[in-house]
């Protein structure tokens, strides 16, 4: 690779262009302790590197650390895949098979820009001169691992290149980066190319991780490396507007008292199972200096009125996501089939604050299974089919037989936190009692073309599933019966002592479009492609929704 032939030429001018202004700061008390804690562990096993771990040696102030910083440094360069022709060149966390194929996670480069290319790029001067060469060139192969990024792996529809929101802005951020620190106008003008595309895409459709709490912080940070590196003055005022837009629709479908988002989510790792502030980390970290939040948000933030209600939207299909907030409660959705395993269709809160409260989310465990909503305050119709996603279609096309692709679903069900007590189970309605609000479910399936009740069983979970993106979570899931292809679920939310009415759910399936509604005014339509796709037919032209409105 031409970028490891001419690294020796580099190392004069990557070295001056440390910048003065950006030299280390003192630690912090915070990573005082996370610095003695990783000391320790280094102590018991020398395995026990990180980047992060030589980044606080070298801003320790003591001599006697930078040794080890190096060798720590060099344990974790180690690591990296040299290999030019291996297909996880520059990567970290590569694995290698039978027959000597490499393979692993593609973002995990991206991962490594800020740290790389601004944390420990500003401590060069601290290192010894072959540890810098060595750092410089896995500053080399990561960026080559970056303009790789996209080459071998295949996404499903509509999430192609620059849906995948996270990964595509880091990868932006990794050749804005790059360029500046070895000064190469190739790789800016890369970055000019890929940040249009992406700001094009977001622009129109909006952020297709939309509403994570987690994934969107990624996005935000990344972005504020673009705006503070990027010599283009246009990148940099885009910048500005997509972090704005993160931090007001954060601050819009996230409820103050309750302090989690209550809405509709692509991506959510269900950190909500325990109490605590469970807001996106760009309001629970300190934020950039050089950054202040719109006014808009901050209003909403110390002065909401309720109810407020939020709805926007997001990606080419679209997904269409609400949030409707009382004082104390709230219940969110999303429409629009699968996005992600980690999706939440439905989902509601009530309690008293962070640490005192309930929380029911549809689906529980992690699953590709479709699903589609239509929302009216408190109230939400949800329908889900076991046929194929657009993941099995597109992205494991050839790698999932579809003959036996329901394999891949799992179980699927009402995830609820301990908190919620079980007042009521019937096989056509349960009721849940939390913090003087009750959760109607009526569960229902579709039987020989008529709805008929669906009994649910209450199962334990100590993880949010076995096979996609897996986390230790503690919680208990009413899971659906796998038999039925099309099966749902009415929820309601009503302050305890409210009469609820049994509902009437209706379905009828015409000229192959399957309307499913309710006598209180709810409908989702769906009809099935030629190639067994399902598509949405939205009660409300997806044209006139905003990607982000919210009740003022």
């Amino acid at each position: 690779m031409h970028h490891v032939i001419m690294r020796r030429s580099y190392l004069i001018l990557s070295f001056l262009l440390v910048s003065a202004s950006c030299y280390s700061q003192a630690l912090t008390e915070a990573e005082r302790q996370q610095l003695d804690q990783l000391n320790r562990n280094y102590q018991a096993d020398k395995n026990n590197v990180s980047l992060n771990y030589a980044w606080l040696l070298y801003r320790s102030a003591r001599e006697d650390l930078i040794p080890r910083a190096d060798s720590v440094l060099n344990g974790v360069i180690a690591l990296q895949d040299s290999d030019p022709e291996s297909f996880m060149y520059g990567q970290w966390g590569w694995r290698e098979d039978e027959l000597g194929r490499r393979s692993g996670d593609q973002n995990k480069a991206l991962f490594q820009a800020h740290i790389m290319f601004c944390d420990l790029w500003n401590e060069q001067e601290k290192m010894s001169s072959a540890t810098r060469e060595n750092f410089l060139l896995s500053c080399h192969r990561m960026t080559e691992a970056v303009v790789r990024r996209w080459d071998y792996e295949v996404f499903d529809i509509y999430r192609d290149f620059t849906a995948y929101s996270n990964a595509f802005v880091m990868f932006v951020q990794t050749f804005i980066l790059a360029g500046e620190r070895f000064d190469s106008e190739r790789l800016r003008k890369q970055a000019r190319a890929q940040w249009t595309r992406w700001y094009n895409h977001i622009s129109f459709f909006g952020i297709d991780e939309f509403a994570s709490p987690g994934y969107n912080r990624v996005i935000f940070y990344a972005l504020d490396d673009i705006r503070n590196f990027s010599p283009d003055e246009r990148i940099r005022n885009e910048a500005k507007e997509i972090m704005d837009h993160i931090y007001l629709l954060q601050s819009a479908i996230t409820h103050p008292l309750l302090k989690l988002p209550v809405s509709g989510i692509s991506r959510d790792y269900r950190n909500f199972y325990q109490p605590g502030d469970m807001r996106s980390e760009i309001f629970t970290r300190q934020l950039p200096a050089s950054y202040s939040p719109p006014g808009k948000a901050v209003e909403i933030n110390e002065n909401r009125k309720y109810p407020f209600e939020v709805i926007g939207k997001a990606s080419a299909m679209p997904f269409i996501f609400r949030s409707y907030q009382l004082k104390d409660a709230a219940m969110g959705s999303m429409t629009g089939g699968s996005v992600f395993q980690q999706q939440i269709h439905c989902i509601t809160a009530v309690g008293k604050n962070e640490n005192e409260r309930a929380v029911a989310f549809l689906q529980g465990s992690f699953t590709p299974v479709n699903g589609y909503t239509d929302q009216k305050g408190t109230s939400t119709l949800c329908v889900y089919n076991r046929l194929p996603a657009y993941w099995h279609l597109t992205q494991k096309h050839g790698v999932v037989d579809m003959a036996v692709y329901k394999e891949t679903f799992g179980e699927f069900g009402l995830g609820i936190t301990s908190e919620w007590k079980e007042k009521m189970k019937t096989p056509d309605h349960i009721v849940l009692e939390a913090y003087g609000y009750e959760l109607h479910i009526f569960p229902f399936r579709i039987l020989e073309e008529k709805i008929v009740p669906c009994g649910l069983e209450l199962k334990h979970r100590t993880t949010t599933s076995p096979v996609y993106h897996p986390r230790a979570r503690i919680f208990g899931e009413y899971v659906f019966p796998e038999e039925p292809e099309w099966f749902g679920a009415f929820l309601v939310l009503t302050e305890i002592g409210e009469k609820v009415k049994k509902p009437v759910i209706s379905y009828r399936n015409v000229e192959g479009i399957r309307i499913f509604s309710t006598n209180m005014g709810h409908t989702v339509k769906l009809f099935v492609a030629e190639k067994g796709d399902t598509r949405q037919l939205y009660n409300v032209d997806p044209a006139l929704i905003p990607l982000l409105k919210y009740a003022e």
